[in-house]
């Protein structure tokens, strides 16, 4: 085995996004690729909706008060196969680098979290969706399903992505390390929204809960946080009572190897930037011989995972219900009804 081959340079963004403007959104995302190629990184990491920024609105007071950004915010979400995403293809391209983006993804009239891993070639490798977006992100965002649960095989490695409190999901989780994750590429907003309110949402409970992946799954995890600028700040705090949700800053971007050790020069919370890391693909060999969750170190036997892996669809012909009909509880009677129709 080649050492030095088993080397891969990475990054983690810490930077606030150009918020609700997909425009300037783009043009500083492809200056963070270019800065990353520039520095010999072959895989950079964004945070969650980067694209065009964490609707913090939600958080932020009443239905109502959220609602005024509405129309604002999915205009600036990006489709898939848009020239936006065309602007980021060619920034991977031009870089040589693979792209793990964190974007608000419009489909039709409907909104979801998103990661998109672009390959260094400028090509799309994968396109994945929160499984279930958390507490009032539900107002905004609809839902993945099982065929988003998926890592990819690449030449620097097995490549797989979580959301923001996905990685407090015990069976997400366990999905990724079954399918061989080597790095973990895990997005999240800002740790600086409602800090004063709960330890919950602090960056020491977050920070930790990807710390803990990293060890859990023997993997690196590339943790990537967005910031709270000032002109955010400003947009979004109004009144006395805002001022205790918010705060300007929350940047904790890390990358955590598969020993629980941080790699990398770590930011301050209120400065933007890339912490960039040399990781040795070797020490995950050291850390699966210790314990390997699912290999040896695990019990199928007395504890198993179901993954359904099917993709999610809303229009079914009578002889694809049929089949979902006679996977379920249902008699053969049903299903052959179904199939006549």
């Amino acid at each position: 085995m080649d050492m030095e081959q088993d080397l891969v340079k990475v990054a983690a963004v810490q930077a606030a996004p150009v918020w609700i403007d997909l425009k300037g959104g783009i043009e500083k995302t492809v200056k963070l690729i270019d800065e990353a190629g520039a520095q010999g990184v072959k895989l950079i990491n964004f945070p969650e909706t980067w694209l065009p920024g964490y609707p913090w609105q939600i958080w932020m007071g009443p239905p109502a008060f959220a609602i005024k950004y509405f129309a604002r915010y999915v205009k600036n979400s990006i489709e898939a196969g848009s020239d936006e995403e065309k602007a980021i293809c060619a920034a991977a391209r031009r870089n040589n680098i693979h792209v793990v983006m964190g974007v608000s993804e419009r489909d039709g009239g409907s909104l979801y979290m998103a990661q998109w891993h672009i390959g260094p070639d400028g090509q799309v490798i994968s396109r994945r969706r929160k499984l279930k977006p958390t507490h009032v992100e539900r107002s905004v965002f609809g839902e993945g399903d099982g065929s988003d649960m998926i890592v990819n095989d690449t030449e620097l490695g097995k490549i797989g992505a979580l959301c923001c409190w996905e990685h407090f999901q015990p069976l997400s989780k366990y999905s990724l390390f079954a399918q061989g994750e080597q790095i973990h590429c895990a997005a999240w907003p800002a740790f600086s929204l409602y800090d004063q309110l709960t330890h919950g949402f602090s960056a020491e409970v977050n920070t930790n809960a990807n710390q803990t992946y990293a060890m859990e799954g023997q993997c690196f995890v590339l943790q990537s946080c967005a910031m709270i600028s000032q002109e955010i700040y400003d947009e979004l705090v109004t009144t006395e009572q805002q001022k205790m949700f918010m705060e300007v800053g929350g940047g904790y971007s890390r990358v955590f190897g598969p020993d629980g050790a941080t790699y990398g020069e770590n930011l301050a919370p209120t400065e933007e930037g890339l912490v960039i890391a040399d990781i040795d693909m070797n020490k995950i060999i050291m850390a699966k011989v210790a314990a390997d969750p699912a290999g040896h170190y695990s019990r199928p036997d007395a504890l198993a995972l179901v993954h359904n892996k099917s993709k999610l669809r809303r229009v079914l012909s009578p002889q694809e219900a049929a089949e979902q009909v006679r996977s379920s509880d249902a008699s053969d009677a049903d299903a052959d009804e179904i199939a006549a129709q």
